[in-house]
């Protein structure tokens, strides 16, 4: 199974690709991130030489490089932790939050269906 992980350099997403490839090793999996304040490609080190792990610095709003990367890696299942989450930063710069959380989120789904993904 191919699976896309958004958000994969944070916390939670890093969390869950060394879970998946813990528990299902023949599973291809392509971490997606943007690599803001709350993502640190450091902690993907682990497993940033397996061979069924691809690092990809990409925005989720970049419509055409999330097509391209779905024509490339034909996902099976796309798992979305990108997000903006902290509260003080929405304060001081509320369009960032809708840019990624709302038009991110709709340009992975879009993507989605665009290429049969379920």
């Amino acid at each position: 199974m191919n699976i896309v992980v958004t958000g994969g350099a944070g916390f939670i997403g890093s969390n869950f690709i060394f879970y998946m490839m813990k528990q299902h090793p023949d599973d291809r999996i392509v971490c997606l991130d943007k690599l803001t304040y709350a993502g640190n490609l450091s902690t993907l080190e682990p497993v940033m030489d397996s061979p069924n792990f691809r690092f990809v610095k990409m925005d989720i709003c970049d419509r055409t490089a999330v097509y391209g990367l779905f024509e490339e890696e034909h996902p099976d299942v796309v798992v979305n932790f990108a997000a903006e989450s902290h509260v003080d930063r929405s304060i001081e710069n509320p369009e960032i939050f809708l840019q990624t959380n709302i038009i991110g989120t709709s340009v992975l789904m879009d993507a989605c269906r665009k290429y049969g993904i379920q």
